[in-house]
């Protein structure tokens, strides 16, 4: 009996210790102790289990009294320089008396229950190792290890995969290896556990003490051991997805560096290599070594500033995240001055070393990473990664994972990196595969260094991050608003489709056109435009040229669509550039219906859009038709018809912002831009006729009643913005950049 009640002790030691850095892993041990105990107040016991998580300053120590009347769980500070700091009010020391009937039912049920519980449970009761452990507190682990989250949740298997009952490395588990970010507990992953378990993943988490002061090659030394165990099993040979975030990405491409054998695909989620470059500031203050003698106070205050850097507060919800919304708040001065340190070591990660990497390569970059400049480095990594692929995540920050709405199985599934068991309902449909030859056979070598099927695109990468780098300034101050990508069209399917992008001209048609196309280009979608050959006459055409247009002709978007590449087209045309008094968003497009069997007839993807912001951004002084009515109007009409241009194409006259002056170079007041992309249109399932007038104008309709639908709902979210005006704007965004201090428990680090 006193062994059992050691055990059950150590167990809600470990339930209710701020050591447990994850709510989940409380929860578990929480949930394994009422199993074992067999206690009927199963409420009071899991709402007790939150509150522990919570108090993340204090341990537990179980004391036997004597006399077998109770035992009494009291909350005990640790050392002050090994406690962490607290969110919220101050905690005090608590404890929590076992009852006389609880003590009964203890004594009576105890060893039946455990005696019942399979050789799982009780390895998990027994092992203090099953869930991360924050060495800045207290932790009986004292080595670089691997940590089974899965088993921590017990989650339902599908059938197929339920091989063994017993065996966690059956052959139908392939293995996904988390490596995680700073903090290097593994808990960033938790949120995505149950899809990874129902998809048949098992997950392994690299968990590092803190006071682990290991190199790069010495941490590959001690986990290649354990991966290799844990892929290699009593089954044979497991297929291995190494997923690296941030701070492990530069593990994660050494492990694969170490091990080509073993690894099957590397995912990268915002890499922190090349840091010296990618953040200068925070490599220079690494070099230093100054943060290791922070104190307490200073260093929370650190912290506090950084959050809202790494973290999209618009996009993370706290409620269930109050322990993740800062994982850099799990490592101490000394570990994060010592893990910021390594950053700066690239030992092993020349542009030779990673260009040996063969194995299918995904690159996760948060366009709005606010840490690290992760385009640009994920750019620098397709380009020495022989099997790479890029995907931008436009709307995300540094911490991905953490966000709402995420679904991690889902992004790997659409991009081709599925494991050889995925069933038809998981895998990629044959559209959206992104390997040769179907799905990875796992006892195939060969196979799993297949290569990405790449389509040759005439604007690189680099030029259009160039592109981003220059409209910056134009997005922070017209900050788009981006609706409807769900019906955007998958950009990376396979065997490649035309996408035709079909949507109204704005005035001037220069305020918002290129801030779509880079829009367009973070999802995936490498737009050529057909420009006005009005440009290449006044000499800008070339310019207009390097980021993917075209000089509009008679067969040019023909010719595009036919060779696989997305188009973007306004069928308003100049008309609708130059608008009169009056028409601000009205679509003015030609009767014909060209574009709609020319769509057709080349198997393409309409993508309906609307777009706000320009028309009320100028304010018309003089019209196309004011103009002619005036005594210049003589002169505009020979001038035109000399030039072949119809007298409709006739730039309106614009006054200075708040000046109410003319201006002959339209210059804009800053308005928000919104676009939204209407319910896409496969002309293959549409089955249109291109010899049948009326169907091609049903499809023809269609497609401009969805724009025009997309407008006026534009207008109403636009009416009911509170960041619409500028001012209001820039005040948001500058209060999500500001820190929120929180008070600490006195005393606390």
């Amino acid at each position: 009996m006193a062994a059992v009640a050691a055990a059950a002790g150590a167990m809600m030691m470990s339930a209710a210790s701020p050591s447990c850095c994850c709510c989940y892993c409380c929860n578990v041990h929480s949930l394994h102790l009422r199993r074992a105990l067999n206690l009927q107040a199963t409420q009071r016991s899991s709402s007790w289990t939150r509150r522990c998580c919570r108090r993340r300053f204090g341990i537990i120590a179980v004391e036997n009294t004597g006399g077998g009347v109770r035992e009494t769980i009291t909350f005990v500070k640790p050392p002050k320089m090994e406690r962490r700091r607290t969110r919220g009010s101050s905690r005090r020391a608590r404890s929590m008396l076992i009852s006389s009937s609880e003590e009964k039912i203890l004594s009576q049920q105890v060893e039946p229950d455990l005696q019942g519980t399979n050789s799982d449970e009780v390895a998990i009761l027994e092992n203090p190792n099953s869930c991360a452990l924050p060495e800045s507190v207290t932790s009986t682990s004292d080595q670089v290890t691997l940590l089974n989250p899965m088993k921590l949740l017990l989650p339902p298997l599908p059938k197929r995969l339920q091989t063994s009952d017993d065996d966690d490395d059956a052959p139908g588990r392939p293995l996904l290896l988390y490596v995680p970010g700073m903090d290097c507990t593994g808990q960033g992953i938790r949120t995505h556990l149950t899809g990874l378990s129902a998809s048949g993943y098992d997950v392994r988490c690299v968990c590092i003490p803190t006071d682990d002061r290991s190199s790069w090659q010495q941490l590959v030394q001690r986990l290649l051991p354990l991966v290799r165990a844990e892929v290699k099993g009593v089954h044979g040979s497991r297929h291995l997805t190494v997923f690296g975030e941030s701070f492990g990405g530069c593990l994660a491409i050494r492990l694969a560096l170490a091990a080509p054998d073993l690894v099957s695909q590397l995912v990268l989620l915002n890499p922190a290599t090349n840091f010296a470059e990618n953040n200068a500031l925070a490599s220079f203050c690494a070099r230093t070594g100054l943060l290791a003698f922070f104190p307490g106070p200073l260093y929370g205050l650190a912290q506090d500033i950084l959050l809202p850097l790494m973290v999209k507060r618009n996009r993370v919800s706290t409620l269930g995240n109050e322990d993740l919304l800062s994982p850099i708040d799990y490592v101490p001065a000394p570990c994060a001055a010592w893990r910021f340190s390594m950053l700066n070591d690239n030992s092993g990660l020349s542009d030779h070393d990673i260009k040996s990497i063969t194995v299918p390569t995904l690159l996760f970059a948060a366009a709005k990473d606010r840490v690290l400049s992760s385009l640009t480095e994920c750019a620098r990594l397709k380009s020495l990664l022989p099997n790479a692929k890029r995907v931008i995540l436009p709307e995300s920050g540094h911490t991905f994972l953490l966000e709402d709405g995420v679904d991690l199985v889902s992004m790997l599934h659409k991009n081709g990196f599925t494991h050889p068991y995925s069933s038809p309902a998981m895998s990629p449909s044959t559209d959206c595969a992104a390997f040769q030859g179907g799905p990875l056979n796992l006892n195939s070598s060969s196979q799993s260094h297949l290569p990405l099927k790449k389509r040759k695109d005439e604007v690189p990468d680099d030029v259009m991050d160039e592109l981003g780098r220059i409209l910056e300034p134009w997005r922070i101050l017209t900050s788009p608003l981006v609706t409807g990508t769900e019906n955007l069209p998958n950009p990376g399917a396979v065997p490649r489709r035309p996408v035709l992008f079909v949507g109204n001209h704005t005035m001037f048609g220069i305020y918002d056109s290129p801030i779509l196309v880079h829009e367009l280009f973070l999802r995936g979608f490498r737009c050529r435009g057909l420009a006005h050959p009005g440009h290449w006459t006044l000499g800008v055409g070339p310019i207009f040229q390097r980021y993917g247009s075209v000089k509009a002709s008679k067969f040019a978007a023909y010719r595009l669509l036919k060779e696989g590449e997305d188009v973007l087209l306004f069928p308003g045309g100049s008309r609708e550039v130059c608008k009169r008094r009056g028409e601000e968003y009205k679509l003015m497009w030609k009767p014909t219906v060209d574009f709609v069997r020319m769509a057709s007839r080349l198997n393409a993807i309409i993508v309906p859009f609307g777009i706000l912001g320009a028309d009320e951004a100028y304010k018309i002084i003089f019209d196309g038709d004011d103009m002619l009515r005036s005594p210049i109007g003589p002169l505009l009409r020979a001038l035109y018809a000399q030039l072949q241009i119809s007298t409709d194409n006739i730039y309106p006259l614009t006054a200075l912002p708040f000046l109410n002056l003319p201006s002959i170079i339209p210059i804009p007041s800053i308005e928000r831009i919104y676009i939204h992309f209407g319910k896409s249109i496969d002309t293959a399932d549409y089955g249109c006729k291109i010899d049948n007038k009326d169907e091609c104008k049903e499809l023809y309709l269609l497609v401009k009643k969805r724009v025009e639908d997309s407008i006026d709902m534009l207008k109403g979210i636009q009416e009911q913005d509170p960041e619409r005006s500028l001012p209001a704007r820039l005040l948001a965004k500058a209060e999500r950049l500001l820190p929120e201090i929180t008070p600490r428990a006195p005393g606390s680090k």
